[in-house]
Protein backbone atom coordinates (compact mmCIF):
# COMPACT_ATOMS: atom_id res chain seq x y z
CA UNK A 1 0.00 0.00 0.00
CA UNK A 2 1.16 3.72 -0.93
CA UNK A 3 2.18 5.89 2.14
CA UNK A 4 -0.08 9.03 2.55
CA UNK A 5 0.91 12.47 1.63
CA UNK A 6 -0.56 15.34 3.82
CA UNK A 7 -1.82 18.51 2.65
CA UNK A 8 -3.92 21.38 3.28
CA UNK A 9 -5.95 21.50 -0.12
CA UNK A 10 -6.14 18.89 -2.64
CA UNK A 11 -7.52 19.76 -5.96
CA UNK A 12 -8.63 16.77 -8.30
CA UNK A 13 -8.05 18.47 -12.07
CA UNK A 14 -5.38 20.64 -13.70
CA UNK A 15 -7.92 22.38 -16.02
CA UNK A 16 -8.35 25.61 -16.23
CA UNK A 17 -11.14 25.46 -13.93
CA UNK A 18 -7.97 23.53 -11.37
CA UNK A 19 -5.44 26.01 -12.20
CA UNK A 20 -7.81 29.09 -11.57
CA UNK A 21 -8.57 27.94 -8.25
CA UNK A 22 -5.25 26.78 -7.26
CA UNK A 23 -4.11 30.61 -8.47
CA UNK A 24 -6.40 32.10 -6.24
CA UNK A 25 -5.70 29.82 -3.01
CA UNK A 26 -2.07 30.07 -3.02
CA UNK A 27 -2.24 33.93 -3.27
CA UNK A 28 -4.15 33.64 -0.52
CA UNK A 29 -1.20 31.63 1.25
CA UNK A 30 -2.30 28.22 1.00
CA UNK A 31 -0.79 24.78 0.84
CA UNK A 32 -2.36 23.31 -2.81
CA UNK A 33 -1.87 20.13 -3.98
CA UNK A 34 -2.87 19.52 -8.01
CA UNK A 35 -3.54 16.30 -9.04
CA UNK A 36 -4.14 14.91 -12.43
CA UNK A 37 -3.57 11.84 -14.14
CA UNK A 38 -2.42 13.73 -17.22
CA UNK A 39 -0.15 16.67 -18.40
CA UNK A 40 -1.83 19.82 -16.76
CA UNK A 41 -3.81 21.76 -19.42
CA UNK A 42 -4.09 18.39 -21.82
CA UNK A 43 -7.58 17.85 -21.81
CA UNK A 44 -10.70 20.48 -22.75
CA UNK A 45 -8.89 23.00 -21.38
CA UNK A 46 -6.34 22.47 -24.08
CA UNK A 47 -8.95 21.54 -27.29
CA UNK A 48 -11.53 24.20 -26.74
CA UNK A 49 -12.15 27.08 -28.94
CA UNK A 50 -10.78 29.70 -26.89
CA UNK A 51 -13.69 31.91 -26.43
CA UNK A 52 -14.54 33.71 -23.00
CA UNK A 53 -18.09 33.71 -23.63
CA UNK A 54 -19.57 35.55 -20.91
CA UNK A 55 -22.29 36.22 -23.23
CA UNK A 56 -23.31 32.49 -23.53
CA UNK A 57 -25.85 32.28 -20.58
CA UNK A 58 -28.70 30.29 -23.14
CA UNK A 59 -28.37 26.54 -21.90
CA UNK A 60 -28.42 24.25 -24.58
CA UNK A 61 -31.43 22.95 -23.69
CA UNK A 62 -34.33 25.23 -24.49
CA UNK A 63 -37.79 24.81 -26.39
CA UNK A 64 -36.30 24.74 -29.91
CA UNK A 65 -33.69 22.24 -29.16
CA UNK A 66 -36.49 19.99 -27.86
CA UNK A 67 -38.83 20.40 -30.41
CA UNK A 68 -35.82 19.24 -33.06
CA UNK A 69 -34.46 17.04 -30.68
CA UNK A 70 -35.46 13.68 -32.86
CA UNK A 71 -33.96 15.45 -35.73
CA UNK A 72 -30.81 16.68 -34.08
CA UNK A 73 -30.08 13.08 -32.74
CA UNK A 74 -30.68 11.14 -35.85
CA UNK A 75 -28.97 13.41 -38.08
CA UNK A 76 -25.52 12.56 -38.74
CA UNK A 77 -24.48 15.75 -39.77
CA UNK A 78 -26.52 17.28 -36.73
CA UNK A 79 -23.90 19.63 -34.59
CA UNK A 80 -25.81 17.52 -31.43
CA UNK A 81 -25.26 14.16 -31.62
CA UNK A 82 -25.96 10.69 -29.62
CA UNK A 83 -23.38 7.19 -29.95
CA UNK A 84 -26.49 5.02 -29.63
CA UNK A 85 -24.77 2.16 -27.79
CA UNK A 86 -24.58 4.68 -25.15
CA UNK A 87 -28.45 5.25 -25.11
CA UNK A 88 -29.18 3.21 -21.97
CA UNK A 89 -26.71 4.74 -20.56
CA UNK A 90 -27.86 8.31 -21.00
CA UNK A 91 -30.89 7.59 -20.39
CA UNK A 92 -31.76 8.83 -17.27
CA UNK A 93 -29.97 12.08 -18.23
CA UNK A 94 -31.70 12.87 -21.62
CA UNK A 95 -34.99 12.81 -19.38
CA UNK A 96 -33.64 15.50 -17.29
CA UNK A 97 -32.26 17.57 -19.99
CA UNK A 98 -35.77 17.34 -22.05
CA UNK A 99 -37.72 18.60 -18.85
CA UNK A 100 -35.24 21.48 -18.05
CA UNK A 101 -35.71 22.68 -22.27
CA UNK A 102 -39.33 23.40 -21.28
CA UNK A 103 -39.52 27.15 -21.54
CA UNK A 104 -40.00 27.60 -17.73
CA UNK A 105 -36.80 25.61 -16.97
CA UNK A 106 -34.91 27.43 -19.60
CA UNK A 107 -35.44 31.09 -18.73
CA UNK A 108 -34.26 29.69 -14.69
CA UNK A 109 -31.05 28.28 -16.47
CA UNK A 110 -30.64 30.97 -18.58
CA UNK A 111 -30.73 33.37 -15.73
CA UNK A 112 -28.71 31.07 -13.12
CA UNK A 113 -25.83 31.00 -15.78
CA UNK A 114 -25.95 34.47 -16.60
CA UNK A 115 -25.11 34.93 -12.87
CA UNK A 116 -22.10 33.03 -13.01
CA UNK A 117 -21.09 34.37 -16.36
CA UNK A 118 -21.38 37.76 -15.06
CA UNK A 119 -17.70 38.18 -13.35
CA UNK A 120 -16.12 35.50 -16.28
CA UNK A 121 -14.44 38.75 -17.96
CA UNK A 122 -13.32 40.71 -14.43
CA UNK A 123 -11.90 37.18 -13.20
CA UNK A 124 -9.73 37.02 -16.38
CA UNK A 125 -8.72 40.17 -16.34
CA UNK A 126 -7.54 39.42 -12.64
CA UNK A 127 -5.52 36.52 -13.73
CA UNK A 128 -3.59 38.47 -16.65
CA UNK A 129 -1.28 40.26 -14.52
CA UNK A 130 -0.77 37.30 -12.30
CA UNK A 131 -0.03 34.68 -14.60
CA UNK A 132 1.65 36.89 -17.73
CA UNK A 133 -1.24 36.55 -19.70
CA UNK A 134 -1.74 39.75 -21.43
CA UNK A 135 -0.29 38.79 -25.22
CA UNK A 136 -2.63 35.88 -24.67
CA UNK A 137 -6.11 37.61 -24.85
CA UNK A 138 -7.44 39.50 -27.82
CA UNK A 139 -10.11 42.09 -26.74
CA UNK A 140 -12.02 41.80 -29.76
CA UNK A 141 -15.35 40.43 -29.62
CA UNK A 142 -17.03 37.65 -30.96
CA UNK A 143 -19.74 37.41 -33.50
CA UNK A 144 -22.83 35.10 -34.44
CA UNK A 145 -22.89 34.36 -37.91
CA UNK A 146 -26.52 33.92 -39.40
CA UNK A 147 -26.07 33.06 -43.01
CA UNK A 148 -29.93 32.27 -43.07
CA UNK A 149 -33.14 34.42 -41.89
CA UNK A 150 -35.02 31.89 -40.69
CA UNK A 151 -31.77 31.15 -38.11
CA UNK A 152 -32.29 34.78 -37.04
CA UNK A 153 -35.69 34.72 -36.64
CA UNK A 154 -35.59 31.42 -34.33
CA UNK A 155 -33.40 33.51 -32.09
CA UNK A 156 -35.32 36.29 -31.17
CA UNK A 157 -36.27 34.75 -27.88
CA UNK A 158 -32.44 34.54 -26.82
CA UNK A 159 -31.77 37.95 -28.17
CA UNK A 160 -34.63 39.15 -25.74
CA UNK A 161 -33.29 36.86 -22.83
CA UNK A 162 -29.71 38.42 -23.29
CA UNK A 163 -31.17 42.03 -22.93
CA UNK A 164 -32.92 41.59 -20.16
CA UNK A 165 -29.91 39.79 -18.60
CA UNK A 166 -28.08 43.34 -19.26
CA UNK A 167 -25.75 41.49 -21.84
CA UNK A 168 -24.19 43.89 -24.72
CA UNK A 169 -25.15 42.83 -28.13
CA UNK A 170 -25.49 44.02 -31.05
CA UNK A 171 -27.39 43.46 -34.39
CA UNK A 172 -25.66 43.86 -37.16
CA UNK A 173 -26.87 44.02 -40.88
CA UNK A 174 -25.08 42.07 -43.59
CA UNK A 175 -23.13 45.23 -44.43
CA UNK A 176 -22.25 45.34 -40.71
CA UNK A 177 -21.06 42.01 -40.94
CA UNK A 178 -18.54 42.83 -43.98
CA UNK A 179 -16.81 45.68 -42.59
CA UNK A 180 -16.28 43.75 -38.86
CA UNK A 181 -14.82 40.65 -40.75
CA UNK A 182 -13.79 41.13 -44.77
CA UNK A 183 -12.63 37.78 -45.15
CA UNK A 184 -16.16 36.33 -44.53
CA UNK A 185 -18.05 35.49 -47.66
CA UNK A 186 -20.56 37.74 -48.84
CA UNK A 187 -23.56 35.12 -47.45
CA UNK A 188 -24.57 36.62 -44.01
CA UNK A 189 -28.73 37.43 -43.57
CA UNK A 190 -27.44 38.99 -40.06
CA UNK A 191 -25.02 38.95 -37.55
CA UNK A 192 -24.86 39.71 -33.22
CA UNK A 193 -22.19 41.38 -32.26
CA UNK A 194 -20.34 40.97 -28.13
CA UNK A 195 -18.14 43.88 -28.32
CA UNK A 196 -17.20 43.03 -24.11
CA UNK A 197 -16.00 39.09 -25.02
CA UNK A 198 -13.07 38.05 -25.27
CA UNK A 199 -10.79 35.54 -26.62
CA UNK A 200 -7.04 33.60 -26.15
CA UNK A 201 -5.08 33.14 -28.80
CA UNK A 202 -3.43 29.73 -27.75
CA UNK A 203 -5.33 27.90 -24.89
CA UNK A 204 -2.25 25.49 -24.39
CA UNK A 205 0.14 28.32 -23.41
CA UNK A 206 -2.23 29.98 -21.49
CA UNK A 207 -2.36 26.61 -19.23
CA UNK A 208 1.69 26.77 -19.51
CA UNK A 209 1.37 30.28 -17.87
CA UNK A 210 -1.16 29.06 -15.54
CA UNK A 211 0.88 26.43 -14.29
CA UNK A 212 4.15 28.41 -14.08
CA UNK A 213 2.45 30.60 -12.16
CA UNK A 214 0.61 28.68 -9.33
CA UNK A 215 4.01 26.15 -9.01
CA UNK A 216 5.84 30.05 -8.43
CA UNK A 217 3.87 30.39 -5.92
CA UNK A 218 4.23 27.08 -3.73
CA UNK A 219 1.76 24.98 -5.60
CA UNK A 220 2.83 21.46 -5.89
CA UNK A 221 1.39 18.95 -9.07
CA UNK A 222 1.23 15.37 -8.75
CA UNK A 223 0.92 13.16 -11.87
CA UNK A 224 -1.88 10.37 -10.73
CA UNK A 225 -5.51 8.91 -10.85
CA UNK A 226 -8.22 9.90 -8.24
CA UNK A 227 -10.65 6.82 -8.35
CA UNK A 228 -11.39 6.89 -4.27
CA UNK A 229 -12.95 9.59 -2.23
CA UNK A 230 -14.26 9.28 1.63
CA UNK A 231 -14.99 12.11 3.55
CA UNK A 232 -13.50 11.72 7.68
CA UNK A 233 -13.77 13.69 10.66
CA UNK A 234 -10.59 14.61 10.25
CA UNK A 235 -10.30 15.69 6.80
CA UNK A 236 -10.56 13.45 3.19
CA UNK A 237 -8.58 10.82 2.25
CA UNK A 238 -8.13 10.56 -1.78
CA UNK A 239 -6.94 7.28 -3.36
CA UNK A 240 -6.55 5.98 -6.27
CA UNK A 241 -3.33 3.13 -8.57
CA UNK A 242 -0.09 3.60 -6.16
CA UNK A 243 -1.49 6.68 -4.45
CA UNK A 244 -3.38 7.36 -0.56
CA UNK A 245 -3.68 11.21 -0.12
CA UNK A 246 -5.27 12.93 3.20
CA UNK A 247 -6.19 16.54 2.54
CA UNK A 248 -8.13 18.81 4.89
CA UNK A 249 -10.30 20.30 1.72
CA UNK A 250 -10.96 18.87 -1.47
CA UNK A 251 -11.55 20.35 -4.46
CA UNK A 252 -13.40 18.02 -7.44
CA UNK A 253 -12.33 20.24 -11.23
CA UNK A 254 -11.89 16.92 -12.57
CA UNK A 255 -14.75 17.82 -15.81
CA UNK A 256 -16.39 15.13 -16.61
CA UNK A 257 -14.35 12.97 -14.99
CA UNK A 258 -16.24 14.25 -11.55
CA UNK A 259 -19.34 12.54 -10.86
CA UNK A 260 -17.94 9.75 -9.58
CA UNK A 261 -15.89 11.42 -7.42
CA UNK A 262 -18.50 13.93 -6.52
CA UNK A 263 -21.30 10.87 -5.70
CA UNK A 264 -18.32 9.34 -3.16
CA UNK A 265 -19.33 12.75 -0.93
CA UNK A 266 -22.57 12.62 -0.81
CA UNK A 267 -23.12 14.50 -4.32
CA UNK A 268 -25.45 13.29 -7.16
CA UNK A 269 -24.58 15.27 -9.86
CA UNK A 270 -26.74 14.55 -13.43
CA UNK A 271 -23.42 15.33 -15.34
CA UNK A 272 -23.05 13.51 -18.89
CA UNK A 273 -19.79 13.88 -20.67
CA UNK A 274 -20.19 16.34 -23.91
CA UNK A 275 -17.18 15.42 -26.39
CA UNK A 276 -15.97 18.13 -28.21
CA UNK A 277 -13.81 17.74 -31.27
CA UNK A 278 -11.35 20.60 -32.69
CA UNK A 279 -9.74 20.90 -36.45
CA UNK A 280 -6.78 23.19 -36.99
CA UNK A 281 -5.95 24.73 -40.40
CA UNK A 282 -2.47 26.47 -40.60
CA UNK A 283 -2.76 29.90 -41.98
CA UNK A 284 -0.36 32.62 -43.64
CA UNK A 285 -2.45 35.18 -42.53
CA UNK A 286 -5.71 35.73 -39.96
CA UNK A 287 -8.54 35.02 -41.78
CA UNK A 288 -10.40 36.03 -39.07
CA UNK A 289 -10.46 39.61 -36.80
CA UNK A 290 -12.37 37.76 -34.05
CA UNK A 291 -13.98 34.48 -32.90
CA UNK A 292 -17.23 34.26 -35.16
CA UNK A 293 -20.24 31.53 -34.79
CA UNK A 294 -21.85 30.20 -37.98
CA UNK A 295 -25.24 29.66 -35.66
CA UNK A 296 -26.36 26.84 -38.23
CA UNK A 297 -23.23 24.98 -38.35
CA UNK A 298 -23.19 25.22 -34.76
CA UNK A 299 -19.00 25.65 -34.33
CA UNK A 300 -16.81 28.15 -33.35
CA UNK A 301 -13.82 29.21 -35.78
CA UNK A 302 -10.94 31.49 -33.65
CA UNK A 303 -8.09 33.13 -35.09
CA UNK A 304 -5.57 31.50 -33.19
CA UNK A 305 -1.60 32.71 -33.27
CA UNK A 306 -0.79 31.27 -37.19
CA UNK A 307 -3.90 28.67 -37.76
CA UNK A 308 -7.39 28.88 -37.39
CA UNK A 309 -9.56 26.24 -35.00
CA UNK A 310 -12.82 24.96 -35.47
CA UNK A 311 -14.11 23.97 -32.77
CA UNK A 312 -17.10 22.59 -31.15
CA UNK A 313 -20.26 19.92 -31.66
CA UNK A 314 -22.06 18.05 -29.16
CA UNK A 315 -21.87 14.11 -28.77
CA UNK A 316 -22.70 12.49 -26.06
CA UNK A 317 -21.29 9.12 -25.69
CA UNK A 318 -19.39 8.79 -22.62
CA UNK A 319 -15.83 8.77 -21.31
CA UNK A 320 -14.62 5.65 -23.04
CA UNK A 321 -15.51 5.39 -26.87
CA UNK A 322 -12.81 6.47 -29.12
CA UNK A 323 -13.12 9.68 -31.10
CA UNK A 324 -15.63 9.48 -33.91
CA UNK A 325 -14.07 9.90 -37.15
CA UNK A 326 -17.41 11.48 -38.70
CA UNK A 327 -17.08 14.31 -36.26
CA UNK A 328 -14.25 15.70 -37.75
CA UNK A 329 -15.27 15.20 -41.05
CA UNK A 330 -18.31 17.49 -39.83
CA UNK A 331 -16.13 20.12 -38.67
CA UNK A 332 -14.25 20.42 -41.75
CA UNK A 333 -16.54 20.00 -44.10
CA UNK A 334 -18.61 22.84 -42.60
CA UNK A 335 -15.14 25.16 -42.14
CA UNK A 336 -14.81 24.69 -45.94
CA UNK A 337 -18.60 25.93 -46.97
CA UNK A 338 -17.12 29.15 -45.28
CA UNK A 339 -13.35 29.10 -46.19
CA UNK A 340 -13.53 26.64 -49.30
CA UNK A 341 -10.07 27.12 -50.08
CA UNK A 342 -8.54 25.67 -46.79
CA UNK A 343 -5.52 23.41 -46.82
CA UNK A 344 -5.53 20.04 -44.87
CA UNK A 345 -6.43 20.11 -41.09
CA UNK A 346 -3.20 20.05 -39.52
CA UNK A 347 -4.03 18.69 -36.41
CA UNK A 348 -6.85 17.28 -34.38
CA UNK A 349 -8.26 16.98 -30.53
CA UNK A 350 -11.07 15.48 -29.04
CA UNK A 351 -11.52 16.63 -25.47
CA UNK A 352 -14.13 16.35 -22.66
Amino acid sequence: MAASETVEIAIVGAGVVGLATALRLVADGREVLLIDPNEPGSGASFGNAGTIAEYACMPVGTPAVLRALPKLLLDSDSPFSLRWPALLQLAPWLVRFMRQSLPAATRANALALAGLLADALPAWEDMVGEAGLEDQLRRNGCLYLYRHLSDFAAGAGGRAMRAGFGIHQEVLTPEKVAALEPGLPATAAHGVYFPDSINVTDPAMVMRRLLGAVSARGASVKQAEITGLQVEADGVQLSGPGVRIKAGTVVIAAGARSRALAAQAGDRIPLETERGYHLEFQTDAPLLNRPVCPVDLGFYLTPMAGRLRVAATVALGGLAAPPNPRRLALLDRGARQIFPRLGSPASQSLGF
